[in-house]
């Protein structure tokens, strides 16, 4: 990743793209996130501990686009400056293809508008960032967090703003959970309850350990993915629960697992093999994160790793979003001396690994990540492969005139 601070970044390419006598208003930085136990589950009702790091996305604003448009410009994708007209923007849906920074920027515009969100006019954007794209830390989140604060002349309460951000992305075409913008949003380690999209902080103390992700060399995109699909089968093994057993269940996350052993008994020739896999990881994994919470206050990170690795093994298994190098790097992590767990992260089909591991064992699992998986599976990215990451503070805006 870019050694420079994207702030400094994204101004720097403002000047260069929109001319020198551009001078930035306000500056926001959103970050991105850890998901560090509850995969997929948040918009399957279910309980998901995650924490956002110290790498943000930044968006930098200055003046005259004109009254009625944006321009927009993003300094790690060398993109062009893109001028977008806000008016056309309202009911705005991208339909086909893959989707770029200025789509989440429509995006956001939209769902600003659906609301009666009062928008900021006339700004130019220019954005950068350390948060690596398609490497399963939600950067498409943190962007759309930044834009919403950048783009409404109103401050909005963080469960506004999660919800803008979050249809933003819906409307780019990935039907994500609220966990993603709510971390960005709320800094920190915290626990999202996919039920309310409520969210509680929490203070771990990590000891000499640290949360570290591995590059798996495969980058994803959520609205290219199988995560559409995921999304849907959850819903339909719902339905065909509500309609046959349980009528008054709100979602999958709020099963317990003694009630899904005995409607999967009662259901047994009713729900197809498929749906019995994803409600099966749903359940476990809520459970999962309940124990790893308890794991979590009593700083027994040993205990954590192990229902890391166990919700990684679910996630490839009965969720099959995982992909077969992610697997192949988590395997090779698992074998390292002082990595206590070791899972798929993230929407899955790509993306980093997520490890739990010794301080002191980190520069030791670079040299024989280097020599092995590394050696073998080729990145775009630049830079360190495995990286320790820290836990940092919330989205913040930062008003300069």
């Amino acid at each position: 990743m870019p050694a420079t601070a994207p702030r400094q970044r994204a101004i720097a390419h403002g000047r260069r793209s929109f001319g020198s006598s551009w001078r930035p208003a306000s500056i926001v930085e959103a970050p991105g996130r850890l998901e560090l136990l509850g995969n997929h589950v948040d918009y399957n009702g279910g309980l998901v501990l995650a924490g956002a790091i110290d790498r943000v996305v930044a968006v930098v604003a200055g003046h005259d686009a004109g009254d009625d448009s944006i321009q927009f410009t993003a300094a790690d994708l060398s993109e062009k400056v893109v001028s977008i007209d806000i008016g056309a923007c309202r009911d705005w849906r991208h339909r086909d293809g893959a989707v770029g920074p200025n789509h989440y920027v429509r995006g956001v515009l939209a769902s600003l508008l659906a609301r009666e969100h009062p928008v900021n006019s006339g700004l130019q954007l220019s954005v950068a960032g350390d948060v690596p794209l398609g490497f399963g830390m939600s950067s498409s989140a943190a962007l759309c967090v930044a834009l919403a604060m950048t783009l409404s002349t109103t401050e909005l309460e963080p469960p506004a703003l999660v919800a803008v951000a979050r249809d933003a992305e819906h409307r780019c075409g990935s039907p994500v959970g609220a966990m993603d913008q709510s971390v960005a949003v709320a800094g920190g380690v915290i626990l999202f309850d996919g039920r309310d999209a409520s969210f509680s902080s929490i203070a771990p103390d990590l000891g000499n350990f640290v949360f570290a992700v591995a590059d798996s060399g495969v980058t994803h995109a959520l609205g290219q993915s199988s995560y559409s699909t995921r999304v849907a089968e959850s819903q339909e093994a719902l339905n065909t629960i509500r309609s046959l057993a349980l009528p008054d269940l709100q979602s999958l996350g709020e099963l317990a697992q003694d009630v899904w052993a005995s409607v999967r008994s009662a259901l047994a020739n009713r729900l197809i093999p498929v749906h019995v896999s994803r409600v099966e990881h749903v359940v476990t994994e809520v459970e999962r994160v309940r124990i790893g919470l308890k794991a979590v206050n009593a700083s027994n990170w040993d205990r954590f790793g192990q229902l890391m690795t166990e919700s990684g093994r679910s996630s490839n298994e009965l969720y099959e979003i995982s992909h077969p190098d992610v697997e192949a790097l988590v395997a090779e992590l698992l074998a390292i001396e002082g990595v206590a767990g070791a899972r798929m992260m993230g929407g899955g089909e790509g993306g980093p690994a997520l490890a739990l591991i010794d301080r002191e064992a980190l520069t030791e699992a670079r040299d024989i990540l280097s020599r092995g998986f590394f050696q073998s599976h080729p990145s775009h990215l630049d830079g360190e492969r495995l990286q320790a990451c820290s836990f940092g503070p919330g989205a913040r805006k930062e008003t300069l005139e």
